[in-house]
């Protein structure tokens, strides 16, 4: 599976966390979500910039005066990254889960994000998949190779 119909398909599966990922799946969706993630920086950078432009004096201090923050830029901030958050974020919890499927694991390993061992996770996608099928589904590599009825 290459990078565009990787991206496809987690999209097309946005919610999906029932099934199993293949690791090219997976590992092509976090490289766009990387890179989602640099553009979406960049972005927010700009504007969150551009809410605070002007001399950096004491009584300019938001905490102080927030009239002296330019508020539709702070908001446009924020919102770039929510809407990351959203287009990426799900997506990417959706493939992590299927690719946990994979290995055979359930998708409650998710729950090391909250303890701040992601690593984890990352380690656990590099394993190679169960082959054949498993009580999470049949092996993405078997379905993917099939051909397709004429």
């Amino acid at each position: 599976m290459g990078f565009g119909e990787s991206v496809a398909t987690c999209f097309r599966r946005y919610a999906t966390f029932r099934g199993r990922a293949s690791r090219s799946e997976f590992w092509w969706f976090q490289l766009f979500g990387s890179l989602a993630w640099v553009v979406t920086v960049v972005v927010a950078s700009v504007l969150w910039l551009a809410a605070f432009e002007g001399a950096a004096r004491p009584t300019e201090d938001p905490a102080i005066n927030p009239d002296s923050v330019s508020w539709g830029p702070l908001t446009g901030a924020v919102g770039v990254v929510l809407l990351y958050v959203l287009v990426i974020g799900v997506p990417a919890l959706a493939v992590t889960s299927r690719r946990l499927h994979d290995v055979g694991m359930g998708a409650w390993w998710l729950g090391l994000l909250v303890l701040g061992l992601g690593i984890v996770l990352l380690a656990l996608a590099v394993v190679e998949g169960q082959r054949g099928a498993n009580r999470f589904g049949p092996d993405p590599r078997i379905v993917r190779s099939v051909p397709a009825p004429a």
